[in-house]
């Protein structure tokens, strides 16, 4: 992910990007923020998106190959598509494409010992996705409470972890029940958790 951040702030990206594991919140967070970051969110023209194991693979590398209108990248996002479990001809045009074209898997699972998954690791960025370490969900917290403008003890952070568990996306919910249900009050106590 660190590496991700950086690519994103220097505006220097890896031509091919895979993002997987069980943690769907960072994912979807990183997989946005690419998306936005490589092209303007704007951007429907140079933007193409192909989800599930049937995508057509003679038109992602049809699309692959156009030059982008108007604008100096193309990126294609591709989820759920088994290339990095199953085995795929993918990898034998990857090496092809122009360096105008940006290639964004979204994946749950992979087989690191797949083709795919090695010419990814070879000629991009992989990225493992498994959720924050309790540091970082910590603050993660934390700061999602201070953007709204509530306060919480790291105690009382760690209690709200432990009933709801550590997954992102029900986090971020019951998050969003905890303010509004604090209402006015600043400081998010254990008893309204």
């Amino acid at each position: 992910m660190k590496t991700i951040k950086q690519h994103i702030k220097e505006n220097t990206f890896s031509h091919i990007y895979l993002l997987y594991g069980q943690e769907d919140y960072l994912k979807r967070l990183y997989r946005d923020k690419l998306r936005n970051a490589i092209l303007s969110p704007d951007d429907t023209m140079n933007f193409s998106y192909f989800e599930g194991k049937d995508f057509p693979l003679n038109e992602l590398v049809s699309i692959a190959h156009t030059v982008p209108f108007f604008s100096e990248r193309r990126l294609i996002l591709v989820e759920n598509s088994g290339c990095f479990k199953n085995q795929s001809n993918l990898p034998d045009y990857i090496g092809d494409f122009p360096e105008s074209t940006y290639l964004v898997f979204v994946e749950r699972e992979v087989d690191k010992r797949n083709r795919m998954y090695k010419a990814v690791q070879k000629k991009g960025t992989v990225s493992e996705m498994n959720g924050l370490t309790e540091k970082d969900l910590k603050l993660w917290v934390a700061q999602s409470l201070k953007q709204e403008g509530k306060k919480i003890t790291e105690q009382n952070i760690l209690y709200m972890i432990h009933k709801t568990g550590a997954d992102m996306k029900n986090l971020e919910n019951e998050l969003e029940k905890l303010v509004c249900y604090a209402g006015e009050e600043e400081v998010i106590t254990e008893e309204a958790i």
